[in-house]
């Protein structure tokens, strides 16, 4: 089972074979990964919904012990082709444990203290944000997020993502990850300028004025750019909106100074393990219950819980 989430069922069923020297029917593998991967998800989404019915604290209660480690939450989504649905989004979180490293900077050429996470969980959902929020809540209760030393929530801007922090995890700093709010500067500049020399001179500065939390001023600098391109204007208004709307979750060089990550290159990792290694492969067309079984099996492959998970799968 283990082999068949991790490879495709054609590999997996060869490695098996090399290594026990038995061969089993691709048919009764497709069986016992949908059998089990149901009854894990099943489980995983009875006891999530069962956690959020219970009364909420939603605060950091005064006098509660912490734990002298530092944990993080972020959110993501990638797409898998359905059948008779075509592409379709599916959800995914993570919980992880982050702390403060030196890493080489190669542009100020000196040692700089970088936050970098371990121990990475995860979640996911093939639909809408709402089980996606119940499922990770529930594995960050699992993982003790509130009793963290200090708790982040991390994500590219999408409004779900913040609905899902606000409602589950409100003690967590917000941060817009880095990367792609860099991306929305590198859209506006394919928008407004036809020179490609002209887009990263403007870039370049918009980045400097991005890292010292001045996205307001982006915002507004977009907006007169909106109205020198009627052609663009829907568009350009949109990512200032992006930038305006964002701009607590924008101090990236107060949340650097404060040992904050500011990249979600965890959650992103994980959309690309459990999804795109696994789940679009040339040719592949998932039904929905398949997709679904397969991806609880997955997340809990790769979160290194497979003992426990497998427990689960064996209450049918």
């Amino acid at each position: 089972m283990k082999l068949i989430t991790h490879n495709s069922y054609g590999e997996a069923l060869e490695t098996y074979e090399e290594l026990a020297g038995i061969r089993l029917p691709k048919t009764t593998a497709w069986e016992k990964v949908q059998q089990r991967g149901q009854q894990l998800g099943k489980t995983q989404q009875e006891k999530a919904e069962a956690a959020a019915a219970l009364p909420q604290v939603q605060e950091i209660v005064p006098g509660t012990k912490l734990e002298g480690v530092n944990k993080g939450a972020s959110m993501d989504g990638a797409f898998v082709y359905i059948l008779g649905e075509e592409w379709k989004e599916v959800k995914i979180g993570c919980i992880f444990e982050y702390e403060s490293r030196p890493k080489y900077c190669q542009k100020s050429r000196e040692m700089v203290e970088v936050a970098q996470a371990s121990h990475i969980s995860y979640v996911a959902h093939l639909g809408g944000p709402e089980p996606l929020g119940q499922l990770l809540s529930a594995e960050a209760e699992r993982r003790n997020y509130d009793q963290a030393q200090e708790r982040v929530t991390l994500g590219d801007g999408a409004r779900w993502i913040w609905g899902i922090s606000s409602e589950h995890f409100p003690t967590g700093q917000e941060i817009v990850d880095w990367y792609h709010a860099v991306e929305h500067l590198w859209q506006v500049a394919h928008l407004s300028f036809a020179d490609p020399a002209q887009r990263e001179r403007w870039v370049k500065k918009r980045k400097t004025e991005l890292w010292l939390g001045q996205a307001v001023q982006i915002a507004t600098t977009i907006e007169g750019l909106a109205q020198q391109h009627p052609a663009q204007q829907a568009e350009l208004k949109t990512e200032a909106g992006y930038f305006r709307n964002n701009q607590r979750r924008m101090q990236y060089q107060e949340f650097r100074e404060e040992g904050y990550p500011i990249g979600s290159g965890t959650v992103e990792s994980g959309c690309k393990q459990l999804v795109t290694m696994r789940m679009k492969g040339p040719g592949m067309r998932w039904s929905r219950a398949g997709a679904e079984n397969m991806l609880a099996l997955r997340a809990a492959y790769l979160s290194d819980r497979w003992d426990d998970a497998w427990k689960l799968t064996l209450a049918v």
